[in-house]
C-alpha cells in the first residue's frame, strides 16, 4: 500500500558544506530535534573506513549508531567489515556510479544476505537509458533490497522527467521494494518535482530525501521544513515543524552565515550543461566569471560531464 516517509539527510549530505565537522553537540541536537519532529528516517552520516571522530558525521562501524541510516559510497567501505545485521533499526544506503553498477549490486546482495535493510542509490539515475534502467531494475528485483532511490545528482530534472522515470520504474519494480527520491535544487525545482512525484498514482512506500534549510553542497537539497508542512497540509502528515525550526535557528543558520549554499547561476549552468556540480564549485572557487563558467562547461566532453574530473577542468582553464 502507498505510504510516504521522509528521510532527513542533513548530517550526511549537508556535511559537504563543513567537511562533516558538525561538532558533537550539534549532532545530538539535530538527532534529537528530528526525532521530536517525527521525521521517519534520519541519515546519521557516511560509513567510511576511517578513524572514529565524535565531532564528525563519519562512522567507522555500524555499531556506532543505534537507530537511523548510514550511507556508503561504493568502494569506500570494505564489505568484510560488515557482520550479520543485529538490528533492523539501522539501515544502509549504497550510492554508486553507473560504471560500477555490477560490483555495487554484488556488494548490496551481500548486505541483503547478511540481513541488512539496504537502499540502492544509483547516482544520476536520470542519465540512464531505458535499456539501462531495465537492466538495473531486473537486477534489483533479484536482490530484493529494501528500496531503490532515484538520485538527481546533477539537479537537472524537470516535472516531466519525474513523471517519466518514476512511471517507468514503478511499472517494473517489485511492489514490496520502496522507491526513494533524492533531489538537488540547481533549477529551483526540488520542491515542485517532489510534489509531482507525490501526486502520481504509485502504490508502494515512497521515501523522500530532504535536509534542513536544504543544506548541501552547491544549490542544496529539498528543504525539510517545506516538505513537512506540505505533507501535513495535503497528505495527512503529523510532523511537528517547531523542532525543525529550532535546529535551523540554533545549528544550521550559524553554518550558513559562514558558508552559504543554495541556488546560484554557476550551479544552474552546471545543471543545464548536464555537468557534475563540483565542476561549478571549483570554477567559483577560482573566481571565474559566470560568462566564462558557461563557456568552460560547454567545452567539457559530454561523456565526461556526469563524473567530476578535476584534471580535465584544470586543463580547460589553463
Amino acid at each position: 500500500m502507498r505510504s510516504v516517509k521522509l528521510l532527513d539527510c542533513t548530517l550526511r549530505d549537508g556535511g559537504y558544506i563543513i567537511d562533516w565537522m558538525f561538532g558533537k553537540k550539534n549532532i545530538q541536537s539535530v538527532l534529537c530535534g528530528l526525532s521530536e519532529a517525527g521525521i521517519d528516517y534520519i541519515e546519521c552520516g557516511f560509513l567510511k573506513d576511517c578513524d572514529e571522530n565524535p565531532d564528525k558525521t563519519f562512522f567507522s562501524s555500524v555499531d556506532e549508531i543505534e537507530n537511523g541510516f548510514l550511507m556508503v559510497n561504493y568502494g569506500e567501505y570494505p564489505i568484510e567489515k560488515f557482520s550479520e545485521c543485529k538490528s533492523k533499526n539501522v539501515k544502509i544506503r549504497v550510492a554508486f556510479k553507473k560504471p560500477k553498477q555490477k560490483e555495487a549490486l554484488e556488494y548490496i546482495q551481500t548486505l541483503v544476505n547478511l540481513g541488512w535493510d539496504v537502499f540502492a542509490n544509483p547516482m544520476s539515475t536520470n542519465t540512464y537509458s531505458e535499456s539501462e534502467l531495465e537492466l538495473l531494475i531486473g537486477e534489483v528485483n533479484k536482490i530484493k533490497p529494501y528500496g531503490l532511490t532515484i538520485v538527481d545528482t546533477l539537479g537537472n530534472m524537470y516535472q516531466d522527467d519525474v513523471k517519466k522515470i518514476f512511471g517507468f520504474i514503478d511499472k517494473r519494480l517489485m511492489s514490496e521494494i520502496a522507491l526513494g527520491f533524492h533531489s538537488h535544487n540547481s533549477l529551483q525545482l526540488s520542491f515542485s518535482n517532489t510534489k509531482t512525484l507525490l501526486k502520481m498514482d504509485i502504490n508502494r512506500e515512497i521515501v523522500i530525501d530532504s535536509c534542513i534549510y536544504g543544506m548541501g553542497r552547491g544549490a542544496g537539497n529539498l528543504c525539510t521544513e517545506l516538505i513537512t508542512a506540505y505533507l501535513n497540509d495535503n497528505f495527512g502528515g503529523k510532523y511537528n515543524i517547531s523542532p525543525v525550526i529550532k535546529i535551523l535557528d540554533e545549528c544550521i543558520n550559524p553554518i550558513y552565515d559562514k558558508t552559504p549554499w543554495g541556488y546560484s547561476t554557476p550551479y544552474y549552468l552546471a545543471a543545464i550543461h548536464g555537468c557534475h556540480p563540483n565542476y561549478a564549485g571549483l570554477l567559483v572557487s577560482k573566481g571565474i566569471s559566470e560568462t566564462e563558467i558557461d563557456r568552460i562547461l560547454s567545452q567539457i566532453p559530454v561523456d565526461k560531464r556526469t563524473v567530476f574530473d578535476e584534471n580535465l577542468l584544470l586543463a580547460l582553464i589553463s
